[in-house]
């Protein structure tokens, strides 16, 4: 089992998840990367993703695992054959699937343009919001971290079960505090597998 850390920038951002995974398995292809397949009469090849970023996020933390004997150098040979975008940034050999799609419990991002007091914020005991639906939640449990650092706002969201999309995280912010989020990017993904 190969497990990797990839790039989703450059126009890949505009891919939905079901179009990662359909480049990510011609890669493998054109690579020469061979990858075991289900059973069945329909047969798939074995890749495991983790859990949909938004469309038009970017994002230097994404997280992939190809159930595969490949023994080389899994990295130039995958952003030899990989379109614009779609970059290893690194990889471990496994004997267990990560399953990042449960493993990764929180993720951290960047964001442009929303300048504002993180500390009123963070002292809240809720933040308790409504849904297009007409839904409420509380998602201040949600929010794990929030600090200014060089100019952007840096924080930290729960993902799988305890998930907030940033994007609507960066709404939340503005509909409260005022600005416009400009350039949010992923830049990293906690987990007991993540690297």
């Amino acid at each position: 089992m190969i497990a990797f850390r990839y790039t989703k920038t450059d126009g890949a951002e505009y891919l939905s998840h079901l179009d990662l995974m359909r480049h990510i398995d011609r890669t493998m292809r054109r690579a020469g990367i061979k990858t075991a397949f289900t059973e069945g009469f329909s047969p798939h090849p074995k890749i495991y993703m983790n859990n949909p970023l938004g469309l038009g996020i970017r994002s230097v933390a994404e997280y992939c695992s190809v159930e595969s004997a490949f023994d080389g150098d899994f990295k130039t040979l995958f952003n030899a054959h990989s379109p614009r975008g779609i970059k290893c940034l690194g990889f471990i050999v496994t004997e267990e699937n990560p399953n990042y799609a449960y493993t990764i419990e929180s993720c951290t991002y960047t964001v442009e343009g929303l300048d504002f007091d993180a500390r009123d914020l963070l002292d809240r005991d809720e933040l308790v919001i409504t849904d297009k639906r007409g839904r409420t939640a509380d998602i201040r449990r949600r929010i794990y971290g929030l600090e200014h650092e060089d100019g952007k706002l840096r924080f930290t969201l729960g993902c799988g079960q305890n998930n907030l999309r940033p994007d609507l995280f960066c709404e939340i912010i503005e509909s409260m505090y005022g600005g416009k989020a400009e350039n949010l990017l992923k830049i990293a993904a906690h987990g007991k597998f993540t690297f």
